[in-house]
This record gives C-alpha cells, structure tokens and sequence, in this order.
C-alpha cells in the first residue's frame, strides 16, 4: 500500500521543481514580474525568447515523464506519479500554491503513460497552434484530444485514462483567464520562432 502515497509523492517532489523560473532567474529576470506573470514556459518566452522556451518546455515535460518512467521501473503506481507531477507543477507551494498552466508536464506524463495518445494530443497542438499562432488554444485542443484518444484506443489501464481526463480537465481549468480572452478576441499571439 506504501506504492500508492511513495508514488504520487515521487511525481510531487518532480514537479515542484520550477525550471522556467529557475531558467529566467539564471539570466537575472523574474518571470512572475512579466507578461501574464506565470512561472511556465509561454511566459519564459515572453521575457527571454524561444531559445529559453524551448528549454522550459522540454524541461518542464521531463519533470513529468522521469517519475512516470522511474515508477514503472520500480513496479509502484506511475499514474499516480503523473498526477503528483502535475499538481505540483500547477499547484506550486513554493509560489503560494500558484504554478504553471501544466501543460508541458501534462505532455510528459501522457508520453509516460500512453504514447500513442500523446502523438495525437501533439498534433492537434502543432496543427491549432500554426493555424492561430495562440499558444493557450493549442493547450486547449490538446487537453481535449490526449484524453479522448486515450479512451478511443483503450491506451493503458482504465486508471490511466481516466486520470488523463482528469488532467486534460485541470489543464483546462487552469487556463480560465485565456478562456476569457480567446471568448473577447483579446488573447495575444505567441510566435515562438521571433528572436527577443
């Protein structure tokens, strides 16, 4: 029974770790004093550019694959330690309970748990996101088609899929005030290719 709360709190202690912010402070600039004030990768682009998103991006994707993949290994409970990946990511305590919006860490989850899906949740975010260049309506379609693809190729066990959906709804909600903005035409346009 120990697997069950090890497990989650291997993804938690992962996903505490604040790769965007760290990566702007290594430059000498707060994030959270910046753009929409987030600690994720989209707003590490809006104060240092791709280069740096990228990096945050990848990193903040690793942070939710490793404990995954280290479950798995350790024959515990990896969905859980997906879980603990992203509310710890989302749900920050180190910034008062405020993280990022999860969806690079929810990628890396998803890669962790049920690859075929993830491939398409991908390319529903590359295929949103050049025709709108909206990074936050990218997320979107992608927290709507990883889950239903999961579901639809029966991927891993039901817990698995279940606990996608479950994320694909946090990453969702978590992106609220885009919703907002996307609703008033008002949500700005993130090219990640232009130079800072």
């Amino acid at each position: 029974m120990m697997s069950y709360p090890l497990s989650f709190a291997i993804g938690c202690v992962c996903g505490m770790i604040p790769f965007s912010f760290l990566l702007g402070v290594i430059r000498g600039v707060d994030i959270r004093r910046i753009g929409s004030g987030n600690i994720g990768a989209t707003n590490l682009y809006r104060s240092l550019g791709p280069a740096y998103f990228l990096a945050g991006f990848i990193l903040d994707g690793v942070k939710g694959l490793i404990p995954v993949l280290l479950c798995r290994h350790w024959h515990m409970v990896p969905a859980l330690a997906g879980a603990g990946a992203i509310l710890g990511h989302v749900f920050n305590p180190w910034f008062g309970f405020r993280g990022g919006k999860g969806v690079s860490t929810i990628i890396g989850v998803a890669l962790g748990l049920a690859a075929k899906s993830f491939l398409a949740g991908l390319g529903a975010w590359l295929a949103v996101y050049f025709i709108t260049l909206i990074a936050s309506c990218a997320s979107l379609a992608l927290a709507i088609v990883l889950p239903l693809s999961a579901f639809l190729l029966r991927e891993g066990s039901l817990f698995d899929r279940v606990l996608i959906a479950l994320l694909g709804l946090l990453v969702i909600v978590s992106h609220r005030s885009n919703i907002k903005r996307l609703m008033k035409g008002e949500e700005p346009k993130t090219i990640l290719w232009r130079k800072k």
